[in-house]
């Protein structure tokens, strides 16, 4: 049976008569006219190599370049343009292309140049041979569960879906978030990543949509907000659930009508922003708890992507370690270090609780610390052996002090920020009138 081989032109003459000739030669062609009927035939079929124009309807050419990477890792593609520019030739070349050609070009040369690419394959590897290690982004990996995680993320970033990124600490969220931006129409436009987790609960509003100047004590100047820096690109929100009733209710209006004003402010503001939200928790767990509005959790979920704990594809394990090896390389050596087999051993037996992160700050710890050129697993232990500091003082008196004195001066803060208003100051905390002063009173704010 011929090598199989998927023609993408928009142009019918051409496609035809490339099928013709590739026919002629062996192959077995499925020639398609738009970026769109080519996804979905990279999507649902394996192909040996595919002939790809760089300008297309629907889907463009180095979208699709991408796509049939992730899906055909083993094909070569070659992308055909009438436009011929250094800048295209880099931009396919670096996104996986085999080789490119100008058109018009002689039907022979792209048969010799097929064979030679064909011919430079490696013949298929037996049910022994050690996995490919595979690079989607900066996630790395060999294990089936990522490669199902690559091909939805290659199949949805197209689009501009809202999608949701579940997954426990350290399993790559941000760069699940960087791969599909950067797979996506928007990759050319702006990334914003914002850690809902890292931000007061007081503060994400003015974060998220911005401020006039005024709106409050202290807000000297008109702000920008992270929705307009993201606008035309991706807005990347990390740790979701964090938001507050206020703001979710916000974020739920921009999601459907595509529009806010700004804190203190009457201007209506329009952007176009795909949202990527992340979160550990499950968010179904947070709308039966109360803590998330219904619809806003299917506003956010439209496509979901699990990502695997790192005890749960243990295969990739070994690949990330040398990944990492190689990305924190001592730079006065010459030789990388190495795994020795019983450090290997040892990496595969513990269970990563904190997952790729964890496995990322160890081997950077045991390439600075070690002294020899093969990790040892002394090196890679973690240094659980200090002495924990002893806590005489922490009674219950004294942890009730330091509670009573964090929550004064959050209320504080609230209070400067809105210019002494209570009303509007129990709004931004969820509580009523009468719930706010019996604490204000309680912590000496009166």
């Amino acid at each position: 049976m011929g090598r199989s081989i998927l023609v993408v032109e928009d142009e019918r003459i051409l496609r035809v008569t490339l099928a013709n000739d590739l026919k002629e030669n062996g192959y077995e062609v499925t020639a398609v006219a738009d970026g769109d009927e080519g996804f979905r035939q990279i999507r649902y079929h394996r192909f040996d190599a595919a002939l790809l124009d760089l300008r297309l309807p629907g889907v463009d050419g180095l979208q699709l370049l991408k796509m049939f990477r992730v899906s055909n890792p083993q094909g070569v593609a070659v992308m055909m343009t009438a436009y011929g520019t250094i800048q295209s030739a880099v931009a396919a070349l670096k996104a996986g292309a085999a080789d490119y050609l100008l058109k018009p070009f002689a039907p022979e040369d792209l048969i010799l140049l097929l064979r030679g690419l064909f011919a430079q394959q490696s013949t298929p590897s037996d049910e022994t041979a050690q996995p490919k290690i595979r690079r989607f982004g900066d996630l790395v990996y060999v294990s089936r569960k990522m490669a199902s995680v690559c091909d939805l993320i290659a199949t949805a970033a197209p689009s501009d879906a809202t999608i949701l990124v579940q997954g426990e600490t350290g399993t790559g969220k941000e760069l699940t978030a960087r791969a599909i931006h950067r797979q996506s129409n928007r990759g050319e436009r702006p990334l914003v990543c914002v850690s809902c987790a890292a931000i007061p609960e007081t503060l994400l509003e003015s974060e998220l949509f911005g401020h006039e100047k005024g709106a409050f004590t202290g807000a000297i100047q008109e702000r920008r907000g992270r929705f307009e820096l993201a606008h035309g690109g991706t807005l990347f929100l990390d740790e979701v659930t964090d938001l507050g009733p206020a703001v979710q209710a916000k974020l739920l209006r921009v999601l459907q009508e595509k529009e806010f004003e700004r804190v203190g402010g009457t201007r209506t503001i329009k952007v176009d922003v795909r949202l990527i939200s992340a979160t550990r928790k499950r968010l179904e767990d947070e709308v039966l708890a109360g803590r998330m509005r219904e619809d806003l959790f299917y506003r956010l979920k439209v496509i979901t992507i699990r990502l695997p704990p790192l005890r749960d594809r243990k295969e990739d394990i070994l690949p990330l370690a040398e990944y990492f090896l190689e990305k924190y390389r001592p730079p006065l050596r010459k030789e990388l270090p190495s795994l020795s087999p019983e450090a290997g051993r040892y990496l595969l037996a513990h269970s990563w609780p904190g997952n790729v992160r964890e496995l990322e700050a160890t081997i950077q710890r045991a390439v600075t610390l070690a002294k020899g050129s093969v990790l040892t697993p002394e090196d890679l232990a973690p240094e659980d052996t200090l002495p924990v500091p002893s806590a005489p003082d922490a009674s219950p008196h004294l942890l009730n002090e330091a509670i009573r004195e964090v929550e004064r001066r959050y209320l504080q803060e609230i209070l400067q920020r809105v210019g002494g208003q209570r009303i509007r100051a129990a709004e931004i905390l969820g509580i009523s009138r009468k719930t706010l002063w019996k604490k204000m009173k309680t912590l000496g704010l009166e």
